[in-house]
Parts: structure tokens; sequence; C-alpha cells
């Protein structure tokens, strides 16, 4: 019977274990809500400021209409047949990219607060230049020779995500003229942006291309794109932001990143970067495709806490049998006796140290809230340790250990592309060290021997009764 009480033990603070994953499961319950109120924090500011941007642009947009003459065969009343000759007028819509653009793009980046959230907000000072070329156009007259082709007004385009961002453009310079935008880029399928009403253009005295260049603020939140819809694009930007992630179909061909910011610069052909899908769902009135195919950047947080602080509870259940495990062995090699009471106590300190880095790092960087935290679970659980071991040695021993592996723990949160494989050695580590440390045990004869100091200590001779006569 008494081998069996040892096992019953064990049985008891495995089962312990096993509840304080309850509250492991609603720490990462707390972090997912905590995100989410984030999330509702960026979707506020995004309700007085504009979104994600995306630019996309100029588009240049000639409508033309064909006369021909159809010849058709019609029957008189008495079913004699005779050829007629009627006049068909068919309008469409021919849109070209640029031959060239350039985009000098200057972004400049703050904080926006919403309670204890920041998110991040830029205004981008944004110079177009480029030239259009009318091959296209020469083109379609080629092929409709034979017919009356007139040409409409022409119209420029310019598509963003968000129509709130726009904030004050300069007049678009063309062929040296000027033209005044309006909002609305005019186009079907898509309506944020803005447009400007250009001359009519003469076939008979057409260039092979017209330059044109503006200015443009735009402003925005958390991301910006450019979509590169020309035959050679070429994007160069500077931004104050120091930690961009780029994104899109394309990295940058050459990006600086210092503590003040970054530069970075995108190029790309008809050849690297083909939109004809795209120019083809705008001839078939999906014009919002132009914006799908960009390159740009997010104004990344250097520092996400939350996915910090959930890796860092995806550890909690090592610490607790680590450090349960260590409890045990000074069980019996100390013949000691420890509570389950205890062990529950020792646990919900553990996780207590979660808690308190996940509040914490709302407030402060991760690495002060993690320090502090990981002070005050060691400074607590290393005097509880003293107290229950019956030795303050043992107790600045384990609370020792326990900080050593805090800080192994935020090596191994810091280390992203390498954290998993640090975890799997980390725990490698700890099971080679426990498995050759107690190899020479004889667990059966610790066990036996601790069930004869509890039972000594249960039951203790009666104390001895004098004898009188009566």
């Amino acid at each position: 019977m008494k081998n069996y009480r040892f096992a019953i033990k064990l049985l008891l603070i495995g089962f312990i274990m096993f509840l304080l994953f309850i509250p492991q499961a609603m720490l990462m319950g707390l972090i997912s809500e905590r995100a989410g109120w984030r999330q509702s924090a960026y979707d506020s500011i995004q309700q007085s400021w504009p979104g994600a941007q995306t630019i996309a642009g100029p588009i240049l947009s000639i409508p033309y209409q064909i006369t021909r003459l159809v010849k058709e065969t019609i029957k008189d009343k008495d079913g004699a047949e005779r050829e007629i000759s009627k006049r068909v007028v068919e309008s469409d819509v021919l849109r070209i990219i640029p031959k060239t653009l350039q985009v000098a793009s200057t972004l400049n980046s703050e904080l926006r607060y919403r309670g204890i959230y920041e998110v991040p907000v830029y205004s981008n000072q944004l110079q177009l230049s480029g030239a259009f070329s009318f091959e296209a156009l020469q083109e379609l007259a080629q092929l409709y020779k034979d017919n009356e082709l007139k040409l409409g007004i022409s119209e420029i385009a310019i598509l963003v995500s968000d129509q709130r961002g726009i904030n004050a453009p300069s007049a678009f310079t063309w062929g040296g003229n000027t033209y005044a935008f309006k909002p609305s880029n005019n186009l079907p399928g898509s309506s944020a942006g803005m447009h400007a009403k250009l001359n009519s253009l003469d076939l008979q005295a057409l260039p092979s291309s017209i330059p044109f260049s503006l200015q443009l603020e735009l402003r925005g939140m958390a991301s910006m794109n450019y979509a590169l819809l020309a035959e050679a694009s070429e994007v160069k930007l500077h931004a104050n932001w120091p930690h961009p992630k780029f994104t899109g179909e394309l990295l940058p061909e050459t990006r600086t990143i210092t503590e003040q910011g970054f530069e970075a610069q995108w190029k790309a052909t008809s050849f690297s970067y083909n939109v004809t899908q795209s120019l083809n769902d705008c001839a078939q009135g999906q014009c919002s495709s132009l914006l799908n195919r960009a390159v740009g950047f997010d104004l990344l947080q250097p520092v996400d806490v939350y996915q910090q602080a959930e890796r860092s509870v995806k550890y909690a259940v090592l610490f607790i049998i680590l450090t349960f495990v260590a409890l045990v062995l000074f069980e019996l090699l100390k013949q000691l006796r420890i509570h389950p009471i205890q062990y529950i106590l020792v646990g919900l300190a553990l996780i207590m140290f979660y808690l308190l880095l996940i509040s914490l790092s709302e407030h402060f960087d991760f690495l002060r809230a993690y320090v502090v935290a990981a002070l005050a679970s060691v400074g607590l659980l290393t005097v509880y340790f003293g107290a229950i071991l019956k030795s303050t040695r043992l107790g600045l021993i384990l609370g020792a250990s326990l900080a050593l592996l805090y800080a192994v723990l935020y090596g191994i949160l810091q280390a992203e592309d390498n954290a998993l494989l640090l975890g799997s050695l980390l725990l490698f580590v700890m099971l080679a060290v426990l498995m050759l440390s107690t190899r020479h045990f004889d667990w059966y004869a610790l066990a036996a021997s601790m069930a004869d100091t509890k039972t000594s200590e249960i039951i203790k001779p009666l104390p001895s009764v004098e004898k009188h006569d009566v």
C-alpha cells in the first residue's frame, strides 16, 4: 500500500496540471479579445481618417465613334428584292496606359491614439510624371481607315482606394496645358479618385507622345501601394517610418532602412508586370481591378505585443511541468511533504506571469513589460519555494533556475524565424538534463522511503501513562 501512495500523489499532481490548462486557455482567449479591441481602435480611427491607400494611374480614356455603311437586302410589298445602304454608328472607349511613368513619393507618418492603442497614419506627397504614346490610337485608325472615325473629348483618370485621402491635388499638366481635376475617376465599376477633361485629339496631327505631370497629397493609414500601370514604371519612395514591410507582386530593387526611415525604388515593365488582364476587366466595366495589382509596404509595428504574448503563453505548459517535476524531486530527495494546494498556488503564480505580461505590454514596450512580469513572478516564487522546501538556499536555486528559463524564453520569442528550432532544442535539453541527472535513482526505494516518512509522521507513539496504586 505504501508504494501506491506516491503513485496516487503523482496522479493528483497530473490532474492539477491538467486543471491549470484552463487558465492558460483563458489567457489565449484574453489575448484574442484584446487584439479585437485594438482592431476596433483601428476601425474607429479609419472612420475619421482615410484607410489603406492604393493609387493607380493616370489612365487616358478616348471615346470614339465609328460610322460605316452596311448593305442590306429588303423585300418590297410586291415581293421584289432590292439592296439598300444604311449608316451604322458604333461607340466605344479606348483606354491607354502611359508609355513611361515616374513616381516620386515622400511619406510622413505619425501615430494617432484611441485609448491605449496607437495607429500609424501618414500624409504622402506624390509627384507623377511621364508620357503617353498613341500607338494604340494609330492602330485603331488604321483598322477603321475605310470608315469614318470620330474622337470625343478625352479624359484622364486617377484611381485611389479611399476618396477621402485626396487632399488638394494640383492641376494636370498635359502637353503644356493645365486642366483642373474633379472628384470621382469617372470609370465604370469604380468611383474613388479624380478625373479631368482634356481637349479632343486630332487624328490628322497626332503627336507620337504627349508628356504629363501632376502633384498630389494622399492621406491614409497602415499601408501604401502603387499600381504600376505603364509600359515602363519607376517608383522612388522616401518615408520616415523605420519598420516597413514590403508587399505586393514585386519587391523593391533597392532599399535602405535606418532608424530614421527608409528609401525604396521599384522598377517594372509591361513584360515583368503584365496588366493586360486588368485592362481587359476595365473594358468589361470593372475598372476597380486596376487597383488589385500593386507594390508597396505596410507601416509595420516593430513589436506586436499580442503576437509575442500569445507565443509566450504557449510555453506555459513547459514552465508548469518543469517546476512541478523539480518540486516532486525535492519531495523525494529531501523527504519533504508538499501539499496539493501548494502545487496549485505555484501553478497559479506561474500563470500570473503571463497575465502581468499581457497587461503591462499594453502600456510599456515589450521588453520592459517582460522584465517586470518575470521579476515579480520569480520573486514571489523564490520566497514561496524557500518556505515550502524549508530551505532558503533551495528556494534561491529554484528561483534562479526559473529566471534563467524566462531569459531563454525571451530569446526564443525574439527569434521569429528560428523560434520552432530553439523551442525544440530547449525541450530536448530539459529532457536530457532530467533523464541524465536521475538515471541512477532507485525510484521504488525513494517512493517507499517517502511513504515511511509520511507514516511515521502520522502514527506517533502515545504518551506514557504512569500507574498509581489505588
